[in-house]
């Protein structure tokens, strides 16, 4: 619904009306100056707005990249104004109606997902949460992933005599809180196994029927028999799909992987980040580790979005580790990929053995000199594969002429945590030709085609110490 130019609060021009609720209206915003989407909530003070003033209070206490930001709250006489992030995607529920997006591979990354924010809530200190109302339509499919939203029932762990432990949607809700008002981390368990099921029935080809038995069990009425927490599901539902013959656990013959530039700036951490992100969304667990004095991970992770997990931290699909030093030992997941960003270090790069050695090649006219003083270093290398840089095909023919060798092109990319359909298509047409892994060993994952004015908001923490 188009409305009348306005601005509030001097920052915000209210572009469009996305919908209303109980006591509430949803509007589509552009910050003046950041040029950024916001999404408005405007609650009236004459209905019960206590338990939505309440969520952006909950959210306040979250921080997770996978919950959608809050970033200011204002009030006037006679309403409160929720100032949130802008989602641009579907909800698991609209998607799960298109079952041909439901595939083994996405209804394993997206409970995967969900299960790793419930468990960051369960752990959370000093006041474990339960989010007791997750459910399809509270999951935000988008380009960065998933986002888990509308926490508005959300209560800490024993809590007692609050009225939301009375709430929730019945169809998901666990026997004993339908009985007996009592919430624990089962009650969440129980939520995520009928999420489970449903993808399962929603799923059109039928191959993930053999996940079904984990699904029941997250939803056993004993709780002696239900999973005691999300870690426990989790490391079920990785264990079945690794011994499922259709699953993308299978035997490759990646363990290391060296990337190197030939000069500075050229690219070298963008494709290892790329890599690792497309590696771990084909199930194959690989870890970037940053082996150069860039520091580029490090301020990455200083600007926040990523969770840390022991010494590694995680953005996404993500995994990976800044350069510590020596005397610093980090525990790697067992079994795998380790990809080692060298930047230009030259020296450093051959003096490793490597499955692959990706070396990353200018293409403006003044770095081709560079590249062939580099590259006939390193010619003889085993593993060698030569990634021409900027999207640039033309000199990538040059190179493969030149060298007489298959020279792949990396193209031009803003966001090396997001994956697009060239990189992909890359990173598939590399591994095949490299004889590294066979596209049979897996099922792609199937992406969500994003509709047209598809516009969803949901809510988010609130960010502090930063003016809007």
């Amino acid at each position: 619904m188009k409305i009348e130019e306005v601005i509030w609060f001097d920052r915000y021009m209210i572009l469009s009306e996305l919908g209303r609720g109980s006591g509430s209206i949803v509007y589509l915003a552009r910050h003046q100056k950041l040029g950024e989407y916001r999404v408005i909530k405007q609650i009236m003070k004459n209905t019960d707005s206590t338990w939505k003033i309440r969520e952006a209070e909950i959210l306040n206490y979250l921080k997770h990249p996978k919950i959608p930001e809050i970033y200011d709250i204002e009030e006037d006489e006679t309403a409160y104004y929720i100032i949130e992030e802008y989602i641009e995607g579907e909800s698991l529920e609209a998607l799960m109606l298109q079952s041909s997006f439901i595939s083994p591979d996405f209804i394993y990354h997206t409970l995967m997902d969900v299960a790793e924010i419930l468990d960051y809530m369960h752990h959370i200190k000093p006041n474990p949460m339960i989010y007791q109302d997750l459910k399809s339509e509270h999951i935000i499919s988008g380009k960065e992933g998933i986002k888990l939203i509308d926490f508005g029932i959300a209560v800490c762990l024993g809590e007692v005599g609050n009225k939301f432990q009375n709430y929730g949607t019945p169809k998901f809700c666990a026997p004993e809180k339908a009985e007996e008002a009592k919430v624990n981390i089962q009650t969440d368990v129980y939520s995520i196994g009928k999420l489970l099921e449903e993808l399962i029935y929603a799923e059109a080809d039928n191959m993930s029927h053999h996940l079904m038995h984990i699904a029941k069990r997250a939803m056993s009425p004993d709780l002696s028999n239900r999973y005691h927490s999300m870690r426990e599901f989790m490391a079920d539902l990785t264990k079945q799909m690794q011994s499922t013959k259709k699953s993308h656990y299978q035997k490759h013959l990646l363990k290391k992987i060296i990337v190197t530039g030939s000069q500075p700036r050229i690219g070298t951490t963008h494709l290892s980040i790329s890599f690792t992100e497309y590696l771990n969304r084909k199930n194959i667990v690989t870890v970037y580790r940053e082996t150069n004095t860039s520091e580029t991970m490090r301020n990455a992770i200083e600007k926040g979005n990523f969770t840390k997990e022991g010494g590694l931290y995680r953005r996404g699909k993500f995994l990976g580790m800044p350069a510590y030093g020596e005397g610093v030992c980090v525990n790697v997941p067992k079994d795998a990929v380790e990809i080692l960003d060298y930047g230009t270090d030259l020296k450093g790069a051959l003096s490793e053995k490597a499955d692959l050695f990706l070396f990353v090649a200018g293409s403006r006219e003044w770095e081709i000199k560079q590249t062939d003083l580099i590259y006939q270093k390193i010619r003889n290398s085993q593993g060698l594969v030569l990634i021409s840089n900027y999207g640039n095909k033309s000199q990538a023919k040059k190179y493969a002429r030149e060298y007489n060798r298959k020279v792949y092109c990396f193209p031009l990319d803003e966001n090396p945590f997001y994956m697009t359909k060239e990189k992909e298509k890359l990173f598939d047409g590399l591994l095949e030709k490299e004889n590294k892994i066979s596209k049979n060993n897996w099922i792609c994952r199937k992406h969500p085609r994003m509709r047209r004015n598809a516009l969803v908001c949901g809510s988010g923490k609130l960010r502090s110490g930063r003016t809007e």
